[in-house]
């Protein structure tokens, strides 16, 4: 059985195959050659990029943004976000012109979206990212009705102060 993804993969498979059936013509031999990019174990970013360790070497939230408060839709909120986190010791200060708050920090406006948490999870692993998952708080409404205000309870009548 031969399972070979690539041009270059099956080359190289055929010419190993070759030397194994060379060297010992009796035996059957099983060999898989699978690509990299089909691997189920994630191949780190950081040994291809040539990014410096302080980029590789960070720490990530992966969260659900929450709902714009001026809109009603839900939409918004299908997204997972991954962004980094900030920098210790001395990667922020004061602006002296403006007295805004700067920072030397790159990854800082970076915002990475995508469609599941999975995906997150899966690219800060291959990225070498380590990561902290905050999962979605959801508000639980309460069904209000109208005509509940007029509903006759037994009891004490309660007082309203309209003044």
């Amino acid at each position: 059985m031969l399972r070979v993804v690539g041009k270059q993969h099956a080359q190289r498979a055929l010419a190993a195959t070759r030397q194994m059936s060379n060297s010992s013509s009796t035996s059957t031999a099983v060999t898989e050659v699978v690509h990299p990019a089909h691997q189920r174990e994630p191949l780190p970013a950081e040994v291809i990029s040539g990014a410096p360790a302080s980029l590789t070497k960070r720490t990530v939230r992966i969260y659900r943004p929450s709902n714009n408060p001026m809109q009603s839709g839900r939409n918004a909120n299908l997204k997972w976000r991954l962004d980094f986190d900030a920098l210790e010791k001395g990667s922020r200060w004061e602006n002296p012109l403006m007295g805004w708050q700067s920072t030397a920090d790159p990854m800082s406006p970076v915002r990475l979206d995508f469609t599941s948490k999975e995906d997150a999870i899966h690219f800060a692993e291959k990225q070498g990212w380590s990561h902290y998952v905050q999962e979605p708080q959801f508000r639980v409404i309460k069904p209000k009705s109208y005509k509940n205000n007029f509903v006759y309870r037994p009891g004490k009548i309660p007082m309203v102060h309209t003044k």
